[in-house]
């Protein structure tokens, strides 16, 4: 039995909560005139992903949201956050509006990854996936993540291709759960390993933010999000997919040099 030790259990703890923020909780407190969309135009309206539209102030925004759902009865609706093939094309098409009236993207995630069952993988899982990250990389308005619980694999990633990526104090991003990688790794000790929380992954530049979970996180959420759009409305489409791509090639070099 895998048994993960130190701070990161107590963060997997915090972040697994019921009582745990929640991503719309966040988006009703910082949004106006919110509107979800439905459908994925072919098959599907998966709830395990909110697509919807709003405005911050009098900036009108592309919301994506990812919960695990805090009631039993909502996180069944939601597949535990658990984002399924149909999720993906709901949320590739909402880019796609995006870019087509302007609008700056933002995401908040918490997600243990995409959904595995052999339903989504018959849906072309795999192929949803990569497209969400080549249309995020190649989003011609400025997008942005923010890592509110949890946001692990290829279903996490899908989103994070972002011109900015902001953590919650206590959240965790990495390629696969914690759990998962400790069997594989067959290390107890993630955090000496694998960087998968915030403060970690500010230390190698992925993460450009890291937002205290106290009693002003919603004030001070919504002011870096307004610094994203004051960085970033005035930047070419040319410039914003380069920028994404020098970000992460950034950090390769970062961690090459370790």
């Amino acid at each position: 039995m895998i048994i993960l030790k130190n701070d990161l259990a107590t963060k997997i703890k915090l972040v697994r909560s019921s009582d745990r923020v929640t991503a719309q909780r966040l988006i009703k407190s910082m949004f106006n005139d919110v509107i979800e969309l439905h459908g994925d135009h072919i098959n599907g309206d998966d709830h395990a992903l909110f697509s919807g539209i709003g405005r911050l102030g009098k900036i009108p925004v592309t919301l994506f949201a990812v919960d695990r759902g805090q009631t039993v009865t909502e996180r069944q609706d939601k597949n535990g956050g658990a984002v399924r093939a149909s999720g993906y094309r709901k949320a590739i098409h909402g880019l796609k509006l995006a870019e087509r009236f302007n609008r700056p993207v933002i995401s908040f995630l918490n997600m243990p990854g995409a959904d595995a069952s052999v339903d989504s993988e018959n849906e072309g899982q795999s192929k949803m996936i990569a497209d969400m990250i080549a249309a995020m990389g190649a989003a011609t308005v400025p997008n942005l993540v923010i890592i509110v619980g949890e946001g692990h694999s290829g279903g996490a990633l899908a989103f994070a291709n972002a011109n900015r990526i902001i953590m919650l104090e206590n959240a965790l991003f990495s390629v696969a759960a914690p759990e998962a990688m400790a069997a594989i790794l067959r290390n107890n000790d993630l955090k000496e390993v694998v960087p998968m929380t915030a403060s970690k992954l500010l230390d190698i530049k992925l993460v450009d933010q890291v937002i205290n979970e106290d009693q002003n996180l919603v004030k001070n959420l919504r002011v870096a999000i307004v610094e994203w759009l004051d960085d970033f409305s005035s930047v070419s489409e040319a410039k914003l997919v380069d920028q994404r791509y020098q970000k992460f090639i950034d950090v390769l070099n970062f961690w090459n040099e370790m």
